[in-house]
């Protein structure tokens, strides 16, 4: 972090309120060992404005909801202006070193508020992590006049943020799948077209059927219902595109009892019937399609 360009680098670009830009007003660097260093949230005449502050070394404060915070390296914090808030430096033989942004709140509050819901206000992030690096990026790009246009800038705000919310959900508590869900995924994969009931599946996995659906939605994502019709519906799509079978046959290919059910589950989840997707002339030949 030591070569990080000092200073601070304000950004006021004109671009129409109608676009969905992220609109990127400051992005700094700053070393500050003065106890004139003191921003309140209440007292400040440039908002409304989204801060997000990452001490690299020594330490800050940060008065919020009537509780003051020490603001170590790895700490950043996460504020409104205006809104009720005080950080400054507080005399000390260390300097206190940190990076910052700030951004408009049109466009980028959706993320705002869900990260702060899952992390909080002070979040702790090591420096190597991917939202430091993408703010890191952004500032060094400034001092090297790389962000000319409003388009520009919305992309780097956006890619921070879009890290910041990657970084959220990888490190998110981790759950080990449990060794009888994936020997049940594993048979599902094998045997899709010829499902057998989820009572009969929880008991070959040695699960009460209650347990079973609740552990396999929370290991996988989704229930076993949404499970098999997602393997049923990716098969017959190799189907259509590689064969000329009625939608009756691959109905039953892929464990359908009919057509019709085949048809409305496939228009459900992809978007069209069968039909459309297979008799699109210049449909892609999908090595694998992803839908959610």
């Amino acid at each position: 972090m030591s070569s990080l360009p000092n200073g601070t680098y304000g950004f006021r670009f004109n671009s129409s309120a109608n676009l969905p830009l992220c609109q990127l007003y400051a992005v700094g660097h700053d070393v500050v060992s003065s106890p004139q260093y003191r921003w309140h949230g209440l007292e400040r005449n440039d908002g409304p404005m989204l801060l997000f502050q990452y001490t690299i070394a020594g330490e800050g404060k940060l008065i919020l909801n009537g509780d003051t915070i020490t603001l170590t390296p790895t700490t950043g914090f996460l504020v409104e202006i205006p809104s009720d808030h005080c950080y400054y430096f507080e005399p000390s033989e260390v300097s206190w070193e940190f990076i910052f942004l700030q951004v408009r709140p049109h466009s980028i509050m959706p993320l705002w508020n869900d990260i702060i819901e899952q992390l909080g206000r002070t979040p702790s992030l090591p420096p190597d992590s991917a939202p430091i690096a993408s703010l890191t990026k952004m500032l060094i790009a400034a001092k090297d006049n790389e962000i000319s246009d409003p388009y520009t800038a919305s992309s780097y705000v956006y890619s921070f943020f879009m890290e910041f919310k990657r970084f959220i959900d990888s490190n998110s508590v981790q759950f080990t799948t449990p060794s009888a869900i994936t020997e049940a995924v594993a048979w599902i994969d094998k045997n899709f077209a010829n499902m057998i009931s989820l009572e009969q599946l929880a008991e070959q996995v040695g699960l009460s059927k209650y347990y079973f659906l609740r552990s396999f939605s929370k290991a996988i994502g989704m229930t076993p219902n949404d499970y098999v019709n997602r393997k049923r519906i990716e098969h017959s799509l190799e189907l259509l595109l590689s064969t000329d079978y009625s939608l009756e046959l691959i109905a039953r290919e892929v464990g359908y009892s009919n057509a019709s059910y085949f048809i409305r589950v496939f228009r459900k989840m992809i978007g069209q019937t069968p039909a459309t997707f297979r008799s699109n002339k210049h449909q892609h030949h999908y090595k694998r399609l992803f839908f959610s």
